[in-house]
């Protein structure tokens, strides 16, 4: 038996054996919501973010978000206003597998549609590629940490760290950051869980 073939048999055997392995893990089910900070080398926007996932299969979860912004200093060749409306909403999937009670890891595949309103309306479509781990360092504390990939108009891998420290089993507090050589994303709002 060559190589290849040993190492097909072993990740097949993984797939069908992992649901039997599988701890209960995280919450799957749960929205951010709160204040989004953008900071780029051409502008930049604040604004109210929505973010939600539902655990609708034991692996796999729907993701969908939803961000209204507000720029500054946002180029006039792009939009002679100088600070148009920002609208950003994305969707997919979000396969995840639980180690432990403490440890989950996942994979976004997002579609991304970004819509600018000023003086002129532009479109940006794209698409968002995270993958990460949520690991519960105390009782109430989780630790997230992954990498992020967007396409359209940012077009640039960030490094993702962000925490959310659970007040009881329906409402968290949760900040993020996602940082990338020009671009940086801050989030602070609740968590939310469902």
């Amino acid at each position: 038996m060559n190589a290849t073939m040993r190492v097909s048999l072993v990740a097949i055997l993984a797939i069908f054996t992992a649901p039997a392995f599988a701890a209960k893990g995280l919450a799957q089910s749960y929205a951010d919501v709160g204040y989004t900070r953008y900071s780029g080398d051409d502008w930049d926007y604040d604004g109210a973010t929505v973010d939600a996932v539902f655990g609708i299969f034991a692996y796999v979860s729907l993701r969908a978000g939803y961000t209204r912004g507000w720029t500054d200093s946002f180029p006039e060749d792009r939009d002679p206003s100088g600070d148009p409306d920002l609208d950003d909403f994305s969707f997919g999937i979000r396969p995840h597998y639980s180690f432990s009670k403490q440890l989950d890891v996942f994979a976004d595949l997002l579609y991304n549609n970004k819509k600018y309103r000023g003086d002129r309306s532009e479109t940006e479509i794209g698409g968002i590629y995270a993958a990460g781990v949520r690991y519960l360092i105390l009782k109430r504390l989780e630790l997230d940490l992954g990498g992020e990939y967007r396409s359209a108009d940012i077009d640039s891998g960030f490094l993702t760290v962000g925490g959310t420290f659970k007040a009881n089993k329906f409402l968290g507090i949760s900040v993020k950051t996602q940082q990338a050589s020009d671009d940086q994303f801050y989030f602070a709002g609740l968590r939310l869980f469902f």
